[in-house]
């Protein structure tokens, strides 16, 4: 009988140890690719890492914005619509220059009327060896208008400067300039207009007298 009980008492023993051994966790294959990926999935692609993404692009937004708008796109300007300077007179004539001659540098034109245009001619010559190029001439201002040759004047040939004086709102002295620029040394020429304008008040009396 205690043989008996001896034998079953080991088989138990045996039974249990059997039992203890199933019992340990068993790793698979599955479990360590999981694992694995687990590890090596970038965290963009988890759930953390997209809200972390997206919490930093939020961020990162205002900056972005505040760097375009305080850095404004240059833009170059069109070389068309850059102002070019007057021409020297002298670069029409490669450089050569001559000198003019005037009759007479200023006129007197005595007296005239309010309203009254007073026209007169100022004759000059080309007394230099080149051709003599007038680019621009103008009055001191909008009431005196000169008007001169356009074309080349050879040497020892002449030309005509018309001034016209407006007197329309003027009265008494009056003294008008006329600026001429052209391939001469100096390069501008300074004429005289002046004389006295009766007021039409003035005018008027004098007629009914």
């Amino acid at each position: 009988m205690k043989n008996a009980i001896k034998c079953f008492a080991l088989v138990g023993i045996i039974a249990m140890f059997a039992a203890c051994k199933n019992d340990k966790p068993t790793v698979t294959d599955n479990s360590v690719s999981a694992t694995t990926a687990s590890l090596t999935t970038p965290a963009s692609t988890t759930p953390q890492g997209i809200a972390a993404s997206a919490a930093t692009a939020v961020a990162e937004a205002p900056q972005t914005a505040k760097a375009s708008v305080s850095s404004p796109t240059t833009v170059a300007p069109n070389a068309n619509q850059i102002s070019q300077p007057a021409e020297n007179p002298v670069n029409k004539t490669n450089g050569k220059v001559t000198s003019i001659k005037f009759e007479e540098m200023s006129f007197d034109w005595g007296k005239i009327k309010e309203g009254d245009k007073m026209t007169h001619i100022f004759k000059f010559k080309n007394t230099g060896d080149n051709d003599l190029v007038i680019t621009d001439a103008h009055g001191s201002c909008g009431c005196t208008v000169p008007e001169w040759p356009k074309e080349p004047i050879k040497p020892g040939k002449g030309g005509d400067m018309k001034v016209v004086f407006n007197s329309e709102h003027k009265s008494g002295a009056q003294s008008k300039t006329v600026t001429i620029t052209a391939n001469t040394e100096p390069a501008n020429v300074v004429l005289m207009i002046k004389g006295i304008v009766d007021p039409k008040e003035e005018a008027a009396k004098s007629t009914t007298n």
